[in-house]
């Protein structure tokens, strides 16, 4: 039942497993399921370290529906991990120093590199141990398999390096109960969401909005009346967003956005 509400909201239906089965929902959870730190805060409020502070998959899938929210890497990996084993896919997890989850699934003997928690232009799945670039508005992301490691560098963003080796989950759990730092945790310094509306990358930041043009970056400020109007066009739940900001304000002693 939770895989199957999972695969109506993506509006996908349940096949065999395949490449091109894997890729229709990968660009379905990219395309519908929001990268955000809304629900990190909220979830380090409410959760227990013991959980990694991270929710059930009932509560997961429920606020991706009815909240519009998603996650980051984390919340976002765990999810679609889940989807796919239930659907039959051979799937682990890979980590990519410092502090990024995402996965590998295994197709006919072939390993492919899949991220739907980087918010990066990455629709489908890749060749583990193939070198790639993907060019989009957003960024430049390049993917360089090297003789001892895979380097993924985005431009503009940061480089990192992935094992391509699977991690169990216990492992995973010490990396992310040390991103919870509210002084220096990348997820913990603003109140950003991120999406695809109307096929169009769209990033909101504290007041801040940001268009990724074809053209290029179109920027705005944004007063507190036009943030909560963007918030309603990414169709994210206005309380569990006004939720968010408070525990924002809170923590980081700064004023409202």
């Amino acid at each position: 039942m939770l895989i199957d509400r999972f695969l109506t909201f993506l509006d996908v239906e349940k096949k065999e497993p395949s490449l091109s089965y894997l890729n229709e929902l990968i660009h379905a959870h990219q395309t519908k399921v929001r990268w955000e730190t809304l629900s990190k805060f909220i979830d380090y409020e409410n959760l227990s370290p013991a959980d990694a502070y991270l929710p059930s998959m009932d509560s997961y899938i429920d606020r991706i529906i009815n909240k519009g929210v998603g996650g980051t890497c984390y919340t976002l990996a765990r999810g679609f991990h889940l989807l796919l084993s239930e659907l039959g896919f051979d799937v682990n997890y890979l980590f990519m120093e410092p502090n990024h989850l995402c996965l590998r699934v295994d197709l006919e003997g072939e390993p492919y590199y899949v991220d739907v928690g980087y918010s990066a232009p990455l629709f489908k799945a890749y060749p583990m141990f193939e070198s790639f670039e993907v060019v989009a508005p957003a960024e430049t992301f390049t993917y360089t398999v090297m003789e001892s490691k895979i380097l993924v560098e985005r431009n503009p963003g940061p480089t990192k390096t992935l094992n391509p080796e699977p991690v169990s989950w216990s492992e995973i759990e010490a990396h992310i109960k040390g991103t919870y730092d509210w002084k220096d945790g990348f997820a913990f310094q603003s109140l950003k969401l991120f999406g695809y509306l109307d096929g169009v990358p769209v990033s909101l930041r504290n007041h801040e909005l940001r268009i990724f043009k074809e053209s290029g970056f179109e920027d705005q400020v944004l007063n507190p009346e036009e943030v909560m109007g963007w918030v309603r066009k990414f169709d994210v739940n206005e309380e569990f967003y006004k939720k968010a900001v408070s525990i924002f304000v809170k923590r980081k002693n700064v004023k409202p956005y």
